[in-house]
């Protein structure tokens, strides 16, 4: 595929803005994860204690914050091919020049 060439520095700018976000969305999954543990720690010390109302409540956060990691992975996926695209554009300008 022939590419256009691009000003060096604004790709550049767009790998350390993919990259940095890439970044931020990999701190939050790891946030997100640690968060999905402590509600499922929630959750089953309300079985045992056999608290219903809590267990509904916390099986609901349970659901949104594991639906909420899940675009994180979507977008951090996105992201990634975003920077191979870019690395790849920057290999090929660097080669045609």
């Amino acid at each position: 595929m022939a590419s256009v060439p691009v000003d060096p520095t604004h790709l550049d700018e767009k790998m350390c803005e993919a990259r940095t976000k890439f970044e931020k969305a990999c701190q939050q999954i790891v946030l997100l994860d640690q968060k999905i543990r402590d509600l499922e720690v929630r959750y089953k010390r309300a079985v045992k204690n056999k608290k219903n109302s809590f267990r509904y409540n916390l099986r609901l956060r349970l659901s949104v914050v594991t639906g909420v990691k899940m675009m994180y992975h979507h977008y951090a996926s996105t992201k990634a091919e975003e920077l191979t695209r870019l690395r790849r554009q920057q290999v090929e300008d660097t080669a045609s020049s």
